[in-house]
């Protein structure tokens, strides 16, 4: 009984290797062989459908250092604020963190209720959209830059969007008033 035991312990040992070989040597799924979508299709893919044309997202997609990041911030922005797609895609491809501007402008948009409200003049709507694309895209760090925009703007009685990201945005290191330069 215990030779019997040992000769089927052995065999169940060896008996999977070459099971593993044999797996390890078939062709990969047809789901994948037939599936060629890298990063810039789908970067092509995502801005075509926020209403850039294709061209315009090929070659944004093609000069991108990552386009997956690329297209994910025209996706954010554009989620957020129905900003026009193209505008979106040049402010994004601008920067070098594309992830950042859009979480910025979502940010504010959704933090500061006076941008998300609808205003009787589109037209001023739209600029004041524009105002906190660009400013976000100007912005060195967006992520403070947005917590920034959204305090002071709640902070400050009677202080517009528009202000609060024109304020956030002439910020200095070393504020002049605060810290004054002596003459010697």
């Amino acid at each position: 009984m215990m030779t019997l035991l040992r000769k089927v312990s052995r065999l169940a040992a060896i008996l999977p290797l070459p099971v593993g070989l044999f797996v390890l040597a078939l062709p990969p799924s047809s789901v994948y062989a037939n599936s060629d979508w890298n990063q810039f299709d789908v970067c092509i893919q995502e801005m075509a459908i926020h209403g850039v044309s294709r061209d315009k997202a090929a070659t944004a997609c093609a000069d991108a250092l990552i386009p997956k990041e690329l297209s994910e911030c025209v996706s954010m922005i554009y989620a957020a604020t129905r900003i026009p797609g193209e505008k979106v895609m040049l402010a994004c491809y601008q920067v070098r963190r594309p992830i950042d501007l859009g979480n910025c402008v979502a940010d504010v948009y959704n933090g500061i209720p006076a941008i998300s409200r609808s205003e009787a003049n589109s037209e001023a709507k739209e600029s004041t959209l524009l105002s906190l694309l660009n400013s976000c895209r100007l912005s060195l760090r967006p992520g403070f830059y947005s917590e920034c925009v959204i305090a002071t703007s709640r902070g400050v009685p009677d202080m517009t969007p528009v202000k609060a990201l024109d304020t956030c945005l002439a910020a200095e290191d070393f504020p002049r008033d605060l810290f004054p330069s002596y003459e010697q």
